[in-house]
């Protein structure tokens, strides 16, 4: 191997080193982000997540939901609305 090919070669080879480098990195964020990933999937709400409401009453325009014994008022059903089913997926 003449100067000229053992220069090209070393180059390659440096390159190639910090080729891995960078696969290296890139493979252990993926591993980072499926982990955040999980993490988020087990805090997701879904609509059936909550009680089974049995009765409804409006009072003073807001309403007011019995489940359980217990009382609930809600003046905004919008996020309850947009929380996705189990179903769905």
């Amino acid at each position: 191997m003449n100067i000229t090919e053992s220069i090209k070669f070393n180059k390659l080879k440096e390159e190639n080193e910090a080729l891995k480098e960078q696969l290296e990195m890139a493979h252990y964020f993926n591993q980072n982000l499926g982990k955040e990933l999980d993490k988020l999937k087990q805090q997701i709400l879904y609509k059936e997540d909550f009680d089974v409401l049995f009765e409804m009453q409006y009072v003073n325009g807001s309403m007011l939901r019995w489940a359980n014994g217990y009382n609930f008022c809600f003046k905004d059903n919008s996020k309850y609305n947009k929380l996705p089913s189990k179903e769905d997926e």
